[in-house]
């Protein structure tokens, strides 16, 4: 089974937990190798890395480059931006069922570094959201 049928699954089944993330890096790098408006989203982007992290309970990465996107476990050192939040906000982020902008301005994710990299990373999690069966938040 793949990192997507694996997500739509527990998306669906309101089952995601943050030690998920990996799975989750996993299904975003799938989106994004087999979505073409994703793949169009990513070859107009600057590289960029991006590290992910649920203090206590894990963390994981974004990359991009060359118009590639690739996720994983564990953070990247020295990476452009730094994105921390409770695993509560993790999982509504991954169920989209917590907006990430309306989280970030209550102060429940924490950005560290260039701040410019998170706003290109919404339209693509906005994509993978919809590929993997998640309902925008209302």
């Amino acid at each position: 089974m793949s990192a997507v049928d694996e997500m739509k699954k527990k998306i669906a089944a309101k089952q995601f937990d943050p030690k998920d993330l990996p799975l989750f890096m996993q299904a975003i790098a799938e989106v994004a190798a087999t979505t073409p408006e994703l793949k169009d989203e990513l070859a107009g982007m600057e590289d960029t890395t991006i590290n992910f992290k649920v203090p206590g309970v894990v963390e994981g990465h974004l990359k991009i480059a060359g118009g590639k996107l690739e996720g994983g476990v564990g953070g990247i050192p020295d990476a452009q931006l730094t994105i921390e939040m409770t695993e509560e906000v993790a999982k509504g982020l991954a169920t989209r069922e917590v907006d990430v902008a309306s989280a970030y301005m209550a102060g429940d994710i924490k950005l560290e570094g260039d701040m410019a990299q998170a706003m290109k990373l919404r339209p693509i999690l906005e994509l993978v959201g919809e590929k993997l069966g998640a309902e925008p938040p209302s």
